[in-house]
């Protein structure tokens, strides 16, 4: 049998001091949107952000987006660069595969953090999104980054939000090339994040923005090892939008665990 060639992942690290931090950016982004909270936790912390696959400067395979291929990235990159039980920490789908990996090996992860990702059935993500993904499988290539962009512009930021960093996002989400958005639909919208949630052990903490993709009902289920947040004023990129905000309760978050 044919050994296969492990995908290229683009990485970076900055700073020093444990336990270490491994940043995971959202789907259709890429691992510079985490470059905020480096800034503010390398001075303490070994921090190392990679792209996913299919993203950035990491490789595209034309397949292998299911959960387990990005979850068994995140167990390479931990391996290949040493990292001692680092926090995860996880913006929106990179949240959702952090979160899946800690249920999965917890004694691998110091503590998890997941930045506005979703804490819901499966049932109910795909009957919010699949209309979305059903869009971009009927869509012409040019259609296709227009629906894309309209999505991030309508569902992902509020109005109070910064036009600037709204058109920012909105153009690098539609670049991602559509065998990736598409190939990881089902991935999406598959995952029951929130039974997942219910038997991941390592602490946790989620912090939501204003219009979360949390079901309440899930969220009054965890156990006692899940804390819980909200920011004010931003929508869902909240580490680019209100970093102050997330890094506080962050490491208020680090401080009591670390204590423990």
């Amino acid at each position: 049998m044919t050994a296969v060639t492990p995908v290229h992942l683009a990485h970076e690290e900055h700073g020093a001091g444990d336990p270490p931090m491994l940043f995971l950016h959202g789907m259709a982004c890429v691992r510079h949107d985490m470059d905020l909270l480096i800034d503010a936790f390398a001075a303490d912390h070994r921090c190392v952000a990679f792209d996913l696959r299919g993203h950035g400067a990491s490789d595209v395979p034309v397949d292998a987006y299911a959960t387990t291929d990005f979850t068994d990235d995140i167990g390479r990159m931990i391996d290949d660069l040493r990292l001692d039980r680092p926090v995860l920490v996880g913006h929106s789908f990179g949240g959702s595969v952090a979160l899946a990996f800690a249920a999965a090996h917890p004694e691998q992860v110091r503590a998890l953090v997941m930045l506005d990702s979703g804490l819901r059935s499966s049932a109910t993500v795909g009957a919010d999104l699949n209309p979305f993904y059903d869009a971009l499988r009927a869509a012409t290539p040019a259609e296709y980054r227009e629906i894309v962009e309209d999505f991030v512009r309508t569902r992902l930021f509020d109005p109070v939000d910064d036009p600037a960093i709204v058109a920012q996002v909105s153009a690098q989400m539609g670049k991602l090339p559509a065998h990736v958005f598409l190939s990881m639909a089902e991935t999406v919208t598959s995952f029951d994040s929130a039974e997942t949630a219910r038997q991941c052990v390592v602490p946790s903490l989620i912090i939501q923005s204003r219009q979360p993709f949390v079901d309440p009902a899930a969220l009054a289920t965890l156990g006692d090892n899940w804390d819980s947040g909200r920011v004010v004023g931003s929508g869902h990129f909240i580490q680019v939008l209100v970093p102050d905000q997330v890094v506080a309760m962050i490491r208020r978050f680090l401080e009591m665990q670390l204590t423990r």
